[in-house]
């Protein structure tokens, strides 16, 4: 016979941290299959949760469907089973089935495992009832979601006449864990799409982030685990052929994927031969500011633990793209957007004691006028008092081959769930310097505090950037300033057909460092709205103080002279909900720029007829009229997604900007043939594309790649 249930805690009050008894699969009992059947003998006696109460809409209030969920182990795996009864099956939101898709539009299940019962760090996991699968890693209590992270376990699901029901297993050897550790904390939620219900098993409370693990609840009684060796190994082999206008080529290629657990809590991993032939291409974007365009990081192998290497306030509290001491699209990636041959990579993460580490050592291939080069980076950060942090941060190398370069810095985060007796309080601060072959010593440093409510948030920040700081495997879009911003929002639960309003501002100033005005913006919105069925609008009034120090070659035959500018717009942002087939999110903005006018429209169109497609239109227009001439610039996006199985799934791109003239398609097929196991089959095609829509091949690139995890 299996053990029972030895203890469960009732969830009680709004913020409630539960526990819960977790039960080992006895010996002889046979493991449960993982077809989303629930059928297995060992079912009836796992560990059992079944009173899930609200965070949303009806915050504490029981939820309007019944969840039973159950939770067993043995020494090489976790099991989950779900049963998310619904009276009306027929209206489950089941639109997506490919891995890693966003299941925001759907039904789904969410659970954390802290594996390591540090209240900071957990494993992520999904399933919806399609069939799609999702994970992520999250770090500083909440603060780190990296959705990147893939790892090897297996779900499934099916739709019923009672509602939806799954099975999970998850084994030990894709956890990090602590094998003498009894306890892990734990919370799951419940999102029932079409009435925006959202219902958890530990801290319904809506002022409680799901992803603060200081909230979530614990399950005990865990022994007996093992890892295994801790080692998976995935060789891959590729095939690509690439033409252009004037040649073409064909070339193999293979590599090395390596991934060992020096510990049940540090991780090495080595690359060889870095192939990101599977990666989707970067969405076009016309620049019509000033400064360069942050664009995130979509590689896996720099994805995965990127959490570790974060610097600064955490993302989910005001950090920004102001000052990155470490970027990873540096490494690889040069400044015109092409690939720099990477000859391998090692990455060392981990934690011990509540201290966080990670190290990262690149080498790259000569490419054109570049040498090979050599790029590290190093983090460590240290937990202190309750939900707080101190860390440094250490790069070295430069991409762009300008020899000997460092970065350096210290960040120090603190945060409080009890500020004015229960109220949440983050105030983050760090200095970074940078010094170089090609430029003197220079300095960043910065004081921010935010005040995150559910029905108020205020946030407040003072950043400096010198002259002369310059973070070579970083991003900074201005340096020689003095930025201060600010915001404030009212934002009331109105317990009606309109769920939650929004009033408030934001404020930045910048100013050189002789104190001297370079610009202002001012974001007032007087009413934001969101209603019940999910939908949103809100209006925007905006002020701007630019002052050009030097004439701004806005578009190749249009500038806007030197001088001083004071502009005012105005505009309305609408979104529709995406719990229906058709979603539209749409924003229009209209006034004064600079000199002179401009007219901003940005349209987006989501249709999900059923689980096997998905097809979204995408469309910005910017016309602008200036005493020095008037241009418009169009960007069109179009995207058709095929999911045939929750393993194999074709993804399609096209998009066009009429400011380079060229149409792109990126289309991807990916059969995940066993978790671990992938297969690529990727077509970039660039055309050109005149204003008579005459086009003319530019370039092609078709590429396999096939690889295969072996797991001790």
């Amino acid at each position: 016979m299996l053990p029972v249930l030895t203890s469960l805690a009732v969830v009680g009050g709004s913020n409630s941290t539960p526990s819960l008894e977790i039960v080992r699969l006895s010996e002889g009992t046979p493991r449960p299959v993982i077809d989303g059947a629930l059928g297995d003998l060992a079912w009836p006696h796992a560990a059992r949760i079944d009173d899930l109460r609200q965070s949303e809409p009806a915050a504490g209030s029981a939820a309007t469907e019944r969840t039973i969920v159950r939770l067993l182990y043995d020494s090489d795996s976790f099991f989950l089973a779900l049963e998310c009864f619904d009276r009306e099956p027929h209206l489950i939101r089941d639109t997506q089935m490919k891995r890693d898709a966003n299941l925001d539009p759907d039904d789904r299940v969410e659970i954390l495992l802290d594996t390591f019962c540090d209240r900071r760090n957990a494993f992520w996991f999904q399933i919806g009832p399609a069939g799609s699968l999702g994970d992520a890693l999250v770090a500083k209590n909440g603060g780190s979601f990296n959705k990147q992270w893939n790892g090897i376990w297996y779900g499934e699901a099916r739709i019923t006449d009672a509602g939806w029901q799954a099975e999970l297993e998850i084994p030990m050897a894709t956890l990090n864990f602590d094998p003498n550790g009894s306890k892990w904390g734990f919370n799951l939620r419940r999102h029932i799409r079409r009435r925006g219900e959202e219902a958890r098993w530990a801290s319904p409370d809506p002022k409680v982030e799901f992803f603060w693990l200081s909230d979530a609840g614990t399950l005990e009684g865990f022994e007996g685990l093992r890892q295994g060796l801790g080692l998976d190994v995935t060789p891959f082999v590729g095939l690509s052929y690439e033409r252009d206008r004037s040649d073409s080529d064909l070339f193999g290629d293979g590599g090395l994927d390596l991934f060992y657990k020096l510990s049940p809590s540090t991780k090495l991993a080595l690359s060889l031969h870095t192939d990101f032939a599977e990666t989707e291409v970067d969405e076009r974007v016309v620049n019509l500011s000033r400064f360069p365009l942050f664009f995130p990081e979509k590689r896996d192998f720099f994805l995965e633990d990127s959490g570790v290497f974060h610097f600064g306030p955490s993302e989910s509290f005001g950090s920004s793209s102001d000052v990155v001491p470490f970027f990873s699209r540096r490494i690889g990636i040069d400044s015109s957007g092409s690939e720099v041959p990477l000859l391998g990579a090692v990455k060392l993460t981990g934690q011990s004691d509540g201290l966080s580490f990670g190290a990262l050592d690149a080498a790259t291939e000569a490419s054109g006028a570049l040498d090979d080069q050599n790029l590290f980076v190093g983090r460590v950060s240290k937990n202190v008092l309750e939900h707080s942090d101190v860390g440094v941060v250490w790069t070295h190398g430069d991409p762009s081959g300008g020899g000997d370069a460092n970065t350096v810095g210290v960040d120090a985060n603190w945060r409080t769930n009890e500020f004015l007796g229960d109220d949440n309080l983050r105030v983050s601060t760090y200095w970074l310097r940078t010094d170089a072959a090609d430029s003197d010593g220079a300095d960043a440093y910065h004081l921010g505090a935010s005040y995150p409510q559910d029905e108020m948030q205020l946030k407040a920040s003072a950043t400096v950037v010198e002259d002369a700081f310059d973070p070579k495997l970083g991003f900074v879009p201005r340096t020689g300033i003095k930025k201060y911003a600010g915001q404030g929002f009212w934002t009331p639960r109105m317990h009606s057909w309109i769920r939650q309003l929004e009033v408030g501002a934001a404020a930045t100033l910048v100013e050189g460092t002789d104190n001297a005005t370079e610009s202002v913006a001012l974001d007032v919105r007087p009413i934001g709205v969101e209603l019940e069925s999910g939908d949103e609008a809100s209006l925007r009034l905006l002020h701007f103080r630019d002052v050009l120090d030097a004439p701004f070659g806005i578009q190749d035959d249009v500038t806007i002279p030197q001088g001083g500018y004071t502009y005012e717009r105005g505009g309305v942002v609408l979104e529709t909900s995406d719990k229906r087939p058709v979603d539209v999110a749409a924003t229009y903005f209209v006034g004064e720029f600079f000199d002179g006018t401009s007219r901003d429209l940005e349209l987006e169109l989501t249709w999900r007829p059923s689980r096997f497609g998905t097809f979204g239109v995408g469309y910005e227009r910017n016309d602008v009229s200036l005493p020095g001439g008037d241009f418009s610039v169009h960007v069109g996006r179009v995207r058709a997604n095929w999911q045939f199985t929750p393993w194999i799934a074709w993804s399609n791109f096209v998009q066009y900007d009429n400011d380079s003239d060229e149409l792109g398609l990126n289309s991807r097929l990916w059969w995940i043939f066993q978790p671990g196991n992938e297969f690529f089959l990727v077509l970039n095609q660039g055309w050109d594309a005149d204003p008579d829509w005459r086009i003319a091949p530019r370039s092609t690139q078709v590429a396999f790649k096939v690889g295969y995890t072996l797991r001790f």
